[in-house]
């Protein structure tokens, strides 16, 4: 199996490339600055680009994109735009374009998280976003075609961030690494699509 994973070089990211690399799969890695190749997932030809380098793959996982977090108050729709442009627009062209590059049956999983169902201080950009990625992955499981599967994960704030974003969590418990992998493992080689996999 040929996995491509984008965004490997968070937290969230190395969680699942350590994992797939316990898995006997062949695994793909591109992000902004670093990776077998490079790609910025807000812009279409971009991702054109690198498939057109990689080809045909068995299994797209994207853990890219990146949130404003400001006070709604002070929140532009400039700085709002930036949300949905990384992490919402990007993870769409991602899937846009990359269902072209899948092998029938392949799959496809992308990434939201909690806020789109509990909410934090300065997250209201965020939880737009999160919500809009299961929405678009539950629809366009009905629609793909080719027998592909597309799922979502949406994962609590990580062990292995907490002392960063403790203070915007309070009253959450962070997920430990093996409990998020399993998710991301279960939408790439389960049989499940349409669906948001959550971890809280």
């Amino acid at each position: 199996m040929k996995v491509l994973l984008v965004g490997h070089t968070g937290t969230l990211g190395k969680i699942l490339l350590a994992g797939l690399q316990d898995k006997s799969v062949e695994v793909i890695t591109a992000s902004r600055s670093a990776g077998d190749y490079r790609v910025e997932i807000a812009d279409p030809e971009s991702i054109r680009t690198l498939f057109s380098e990689i080809g045909t793959v068995d299994a797209i996982i994207s853990a890219a994109g990146s949130t404003v977090f400001k006070p709604f108050a002070e929140l532009t729709p400039e700085e709002n735009q930036r949300s949905i442009d990384s992490k919402l627009q990007g993870q769409v062209n991602l899937v846009l374009i990359g269902q072209h590059y899948l092998t029938e049956g392949g799959s496809i999983t992308l990434t939201s998280g909690i806020i789109q169902d509990e909410f934090i201080p300065m997250g209201t950009s965020s939880a737009l976003v999160n919500g809009a990625i299961g929405a678009f992955v539950a629809s366009a499981a009905l629609e793909i075609g080719r027998g592909i599967r597309i799922n979502a994960v949406s994962p609590n704030a990580l062990a292995g961030s907490w002392e960063t974003y403790a203070p915007s969590f309070q009253g959450f418990l962070p997920v430990a690494d093996e409990k998020v992998f399993a998710a991301y493992e279960k939408s790439v080689f389960g049989i499940m699509t349409g669906r948001t996999f959550t971890v809280y």
